[in-house]
């Protein structure tokens, strides 16, 4: 269970998307915390942006947060790669 969130972030460089988020004090690692990074290649990058574009106005941040939700939904985020066959890889981190 997600207990708090800082939100997240989004960084755009060389036409690479990372978009990033912690959590703090979940409940699954003790209280710990959990970081989730998803990084889309340049090609996947555009797809995500043309996709957005398609349902939701302003800033990539905004986008995001329209879709996503401003806490950032994994499951949304998932459904959303499906449906427009977008591919990223991910890493973790708790403790």
């Amino acid at each position: 269970m997600r207990e708090g969130t800082s939100g997240f972030s989004v960084t755009k460089k060389a036409g690479k998307i990372t978009i990033e988020y912690v959590d703090f004090g979940v409940s699954e690692f003790g209280g710990g915390d959990f970081e989730k990074t998803y990084y889309l290649d340049e090609e996947n990058s555009k797809k995500l942006v043309v996709a957005l574009k398609k349902e939701y106005k302003g800033s990539l941040d905004s986008m995001i947060e329209q879709a996503f939700t401003r806490n950032f939904s994994d499951r949304l985020f998932w459904e959303f790669c499906k449906q427009n066959n977008i591919t990223y890889s991910s890493s973790t981190w708790s403790g």
